[in-house]
């Protein structure tokens, strides 16, 4: 074996506890990365898997000729094209009342478009009447099995119909309604599956939507094509697949979880980075004597590059091949943890090879990386100049100085104080730490703090109903029962419908929602953070809506419906965290939705009313059609973010470990470098808790010197990363509680003072003898 060789073994062996906490910070990275892209692509295989199988529409049209629009789509380049008919009409479910969907299919065989996974039971027959089949959330929530019944409210009766099955839709996968309503109380909304003829009859009209499918490879210009066509036959609305509510609501979660698989494996990766750099140019520094002798030996300058290039190679190699093994492990439990939380049918786990070879490759790229530099300053020392001392001695500035006469201090301040300036590359390493942690610390806590926040703003200040109520409109008085409860405390009317919002050749399906004038039941806020009071006349768009669009206020709009359409002027904009709705007064939404035979109410309750109790109390009520609890989507929120919350929590946690690993590595090398320094104040008679003192002085002063910019670029990544999240159904901003700062600030603090410790032992254990003996050789 070589000298060099031994040498390094030597050198990693000495410096063991530094070598694992950069190895640590490696595997960390490598770990997530390859824990978190993989189970991105399992769950987009997941997705993708009952996509596929179960024909997934391409666009859904609706409005206009249903057929007429089909033929248009199959003519311009569509594979398939189907109708059918869907609405949503009152449901009766083992009592409980909600507005659910009704979807037409063909009987004895699937649709072939959007077809069902039969889970259990068998499929609509031929023959089938009354016979239904329930999607599957619907039948988890109110446990309902296949025999079962539920009443549907259509046509100015209850129809009471059985279950055949229990199905799967690529539609539901995510239970969401529409696009503003992506999250919603699960008592709330329901969806059954008849045959066509039977949806036709209930709902009185013929088919109104047509779902499509494209050629697998359709290039964009077929897309584009295919949909221009269901425009220009009559279509009121397309929706692209991407757009669909449940496809939409789990690709932006994916989108978020895609941003975090990438971004926090980089922390701390480019941590390890720094870390190696750290441990690696300071033993430099340290052993200049060393090197130089070994120059002047005759050593090659690439075998010296080499000696400590291989050192963060083994670093990272060793980090990296921990860290694919520790990732390939978890993918499959984070996967199923993920589809588990979230409700999807089926999971795929695959490892993906590209994956832990990427890992490999990235671990070993960033220990050459973070060696990269100390070893070409190995490399370019010459043998005479590096021989004269064990570093170079940098002549005192004016701060040195000006610290030295500040006589008042104590001697171990004013050394902390002088070196603090004095070792910049040491002191910036300290603070370019501190600042990674801050950065991972402040995007984990600025995003469920934001979130929180927004969910708050949304369901206490903008939408204020406890519960909303949808009625028989035939039924007299029914506001006057309503208002008569002991725990209700106000009761206002609303109008509700579906409409497509048009202009200038772009729209957007949505809900319009029309409130009393002087409606305490909705805050309206604008923009600029404003709270706004309805317009008589014209509406208020969500913002995104208004960007979708490319309208501006004062534009005239045009909503349109199944029955026709109207014009009406933008009169403001809305910001809300939480879907893309359009608002008027009850007087204008009337004129512009359908009659539905349905009167809708907005109910208050008295604080800390029994809300299960409450639920009851009203269902019961003569002519109550359905009941939505406003404040049961907490429960639906946090199913959703559920797993969110988790890799949040994890990431703030590892952002403590992470400020930890690099600060320590940090110090100890301080200590290592310095060995000469200490020993001679220990021989000194300085005694160690002044020694101490001064290093802990001086590496915390770092470490405060690095959390202003820590704070400031943390919160930049924090606003970043929440970004990423919005879109036409979460518009969240970034909000950051009071503590926030200041409790990331001491935790890196905390951090770098419990990072003390091993580094006072190493103190503690310096042999005063050896060094002396060292130096006098």
């Amino acid at each position: 074996m070589r000298a060099t060789t031994h040498k390094t073994i030597r050198d990693l062996s000495r410096q063991r506890s530094q070598v694992i906490a950069v190895g640590v910070t490696i595997m960390l990275g490598v770990m997530l990365y390859v824990a978190s892209a993989g189970a991105f692509l399992n769950l987009k295989a997941s997705y993708g898997d009952i996509y596929d199988r179960l024909h997934f529409a391409d666009f859904v049209a609706t409005g206009g000729d249903a057929a007429a629009v089909a033929s248009a789509a199959q003519a311009a380049g569509a594979t398939e094209a189907t109708t059918r008919t869907q609405f949503d009409p009152p449901f009766l479910i083992d009592g409980t009342e909600l507005i659910g969907r009704v979807v037409g299919v063909p009987t004895g065989t699937q649709p072939t478009v959007d077809g069902l996974d039969v889970q259990t039971g068998t499929y609509l027959a031929a023959s089938a009447t009354d016979a239904v089949l329930l999607e599957r959330h619907a039948a988890e929530t109110f446990s309902l099995a296949v025999g079962d019944t539920l009443k549907v409210f259509v046509q100015g009766s209850w129809h009471t119909v059985t279950v055949q099955g229990i199905v799967s839709s690529p539609e539901y996968v995510w239970p969401a309604r529409s696009a503003q309503e992506p999250l919603a109380d699960s008592h709330s909304f329901a969806v059954i599956f008849v045959p066509e003829t039977t949806a036709q009859a209930w709902a009185g009209t013929g088919p109104n939507q047509a779902l499509v499918l494209l050629p697998p490879d359709a290039s964009a210009a077929v897309s584009s094509g295919v949909e221009q066509a269901m425009r220009t036959a009559g279509a009121i609305d397309v929706v692209a697949q991407a757009q669909q509510a449940s496809n939409a609501t789990l690709g932006l979660d994916l989108a978020g979880f895609k941003e975090m698989s990438a971004a926090f494996p980089f922390l701390f990766l480019t941590a390890a980075a720094i870390a190696s750099y750290v441990l690696l140019a300071r033993r430099i520094l340290m052993e200049r004597p060393v090197i130089g002798t070994l120059m002047a030996a005759g050593t090659r300058k690439g075998r010296l590059l080499w000696h400590y290039l291989s050192q963060g190679l083994a670093i990272g190699l060793i980090g990296a091949i921990v860290g694919v093994v520790l990732g390939a492990l978890v993918t499959g439990p984070i996967t199923t943890a993920y589809t588990s939380a979230i409700g999807v049918p089926e999971t795929i786990v695959n490892q993906h090879p590209q994956h832990i070879v990427v890992g490999l490759l990235v671990g070993a790229l960033v220990g050459l990386l973070g060696a990269t530099a100390p070893a070409l300053m190995a490399a370019r020392t010459a043998p005479a100049e590096a021989m004269r001392s064990a570093s170079p001695v940098n002549r005192p500035g004016w701060w040195s100085r000006l610290v030295a006469r500040l006589r008042w201090l104590p001697v171990s301040t004013r050394m902390a104080l002088r070196d603090v300036v004095r070792s910049r590359r040491r002191t910036g390493a300290t603070m370019l730490g501190t600042v990674l942690a801050l950065i991972l610390i402040l995007a984990s806590v600025g995003m469920m703090t934001s979130m929180a926040h927004g969910m708050t703003t949304q369901f206490t200040l903008i939408s204020r109903e406890d519960a909303t109520v949808t009625m028989d409109a035939s039924v007299a008085g029914a506001d006057q029962q309503l208002a008569a409860l002991p725990d209700v405390t106000t009761v206002e009317p609303t109008v509700v419908g579906q409409v497509t919002a048009i202009f200038d050749g772009n729209s957007y399906t949505t809900t319009l929602q029309g409130f009393e004038p002087t409606t305490v039941m909705h805050g309206f806020r604008a923009p600029d953070g404003q709270w706004l009071t309805l317009p008589a006349d014209g509406v208020f768009v969500g913002v995104s809506l208004a960007h979708t669009l490319h309208a501006t206020v004062g534009d005239t709009i045009t909503l349109a419906t199944e029955t026709g359409s109207t014009q009406v002027q933008l009169a403001g904009l809305v910001s809300e965290p939480m879907g893309t709705g359009i608002y008027s007064t009850n007087a204008t939404a009337a004129g512009i939705v359908s009659k539905s035979g349905v009167a809708t109410y907005l109910v208050k309750f008295v604080d800390g009313t029994d809300r299960t109790a409450m639920r009851n109390e009203v269902t019961q009520l003569p002519g109550v059609a359905a009941y939505t609890d406003a404040r049961a989507l907490a429960a639906t929120i946090d199913q959703y973010l559920g797993l969110f919350w988790a890799f949040v929590g994890v990431m703030i946690i590892l952002g403590a470990i992470l400020s930890f690993t690099v600060i320590f590595v940090t110090m100890a090398v301080n200590i290592v470098e310095r060995t000469n320094e200490l020993a001679t104040l220990r021989a000194a008679g300085v005694p160690l808790r002044r020694i101490a003192g001064a290093l802990a002085t001086e590496n915390l002063l770092a470490t405060v010197l690095g959390i202003p910019f820590g704070l400031v670029v943390g919160v930049i990544s924090a606003n970043a990363f929440l970004t990423s999240f919005n879109s036409d159904i979460f518009q969240f901003q970034l909000v950051l509680d009071w503590w926030v700062l200041p409790v990331a600030s001491v935790g890196v603090l905390l951090a770098a003072a419990v990072s003390q410790w091993p580094a006072i032992r190493a103190v503690r254990k310096i042999d005063v003898a050896r060094v002396v003996r060292e130096r006098a050789t």
